[in-house]
């Protein structure tokens, strides 16, 4: 490959896939502003994804290993041989289902593991998870750094699961502040009325992720329908931005709770860094998260928020300067926030701005860039050895 000879070392990435996610985009903005310095590969535990081809341009190889559910030795067998054909210097997995390819990285031959965490997962949540918690302890030793996102989760693997602190290195998610911006009237007005509502409401709510169940989308439906019952005449609508398992499940509550006309299932887009500018209120109603990027575009885009107080929400949301902080699964606190931000457009204004001048002095992407190379540099051996896969 051109110019790989002045490349420092070989990063090879393993991901379950590369899906429309704030952790793999992420991963790919890591990688695109690195190419040059590091040799990247990435590997898919399952399919692809719908993000690959975007590294495939940029001339990064992208294998996937198409993993069945549960424990497909045969996949691991081929994770093992592609490892070792790779010869990478740093294996750098992400999130709780590659967690244990750090075994298999150490089989083949690599000398350097990192685990991401970017916030945990429905099976994380609620009554403790020993089996988790345990695996995450069990292959300490093998990791040479565990790389949090947020304090939270930082806070978390020291204090609950047993990380030594030295192996903890916290390194906050970051994005490009001059490409998530606010956008001119004329543009915001074209992009909503292309939406899709019947009739385009005067005030329109919205949040981007993936439909999980621990982003709290049914909390927010449920949030929205109190926000027009108190206000049945308001001309309000909500939109979702991603898929996911739990599509049918948030079209049937929106089904039944007659909000057909008002709420939006949008879907993935790719035009979200114009989406979020054109949104009156960003909500962010997530049962746990990380740093999560949506929201940061959300800020950058001086969108005034409300957010559930959790994870790293409250490391980017200073409740009443950079936006409201209500907890987690309290729909009719979320409908009194939305609520204030329709009434007084000067609070809502206020806390936008306040946000994106958080955002741009403390969650640059030229600080998590410089980060991770910080940490790539100081783990990297003096040669690098080219991939051969």
């Amino acid at each position: 490959m051109a110019g790989s000879a002045t490349r420092q070392g070989r990063i090879v990435h393993v991901l379950n896939r590369l899906s429309v996610g704030g952790m793999e985009r992420v991963a790919l903005t890591l990688i695109e502003r690195t190419n040059t310095r590091y040799q990247h590969q990435v590997i898919c535990l399952h399919d692809a994804g719908e993000l690959a081809d975007e590294l495939r341009a940029l001339g990064v190889p992208v294998m996937a290993l198409n993993k069945r559910a549960g424990k497909d030795w045969l996949a691991y067998k081929r994770l093992y041989l592609a490892l070792r054909a790779c010869k990478a210097d740093i294996v750098h997995t992400y999130n709780i289902g590659t967690l244990d390819v750090g075994f298999w990285a150490r089989l083949a031959g690599v000398r350097r593991v990192v685990h991401a965490e970017h916030g945990l997962n429905a099976i994380d949540i609620g009554a403790p998870n020993r089996k988790y918690k345990l695996l995450r302890r069990g292959v300490a030793y093998i990791i040479d750094a565990f790389i949090p996102v947020s304090s939270d989760l930082a806070d978390w693997l020291v204090d609950e699961v047993g990380v030594p602190k030295a192996q903890v290195v916290l390194i906050r998610n970051g994005i490009d502040t001059d490409h998530f911006k606010p956008q001119p009237e004329s543009t915001a007005s074209v992009v909503r009325e292309a939406l899709g509502f019947a009739d385009p409401p005067a005030f329109i709510v919205g949040t981007v992720g993936r439909l999980d169940p621990v982003k709290g989308f049914d909390t927010l439906i449920t949030a929205f329908g109190k926000l027009i019952e108190k206000r049945p005449d308001l001309s309000a609508g909500l939109v979702i931005a991603g898929d996911g398992p739990e599509r049918e499940r948030l079209e049937a509550q929106i089904l039944a709770s007659g909000l057909i006309d008002r709420v939006l299932l949008l879907g993935n887009r790719g035009d979200i860094d114009i989406l979020i500018p054109s949104l009156d209120a960003y909500v962010c109603s997530s049962i746990s998260e990380g740093i999560a990027l949506t929201l940061l575009e959300a800020m950058a885009s001086e969108r005034p928020i409300v957010a559930t107080d959790t994870g790293g929400n409250p490391e980017l949301i200073d409740s009443g300067k950079t936006g409201l902080l209500v907890p987690v699964g309290a729909p009719t606190a979320m409908a009194d926030a939305i609520f204030r931000l329709l009434e007084d457009p000067a609070v809502a204004g206020r806390l936008g701005a306040a946000a994106r001048d958080r955002v741009r002095a403390e969650f640059s992407i030229r600080a998590m860039q410089s980060a991770y190379e910080k940490l790539y540099d100081r783990l990297l051996p003096a040669e690098a050895t080219p991939c051969v896969v």
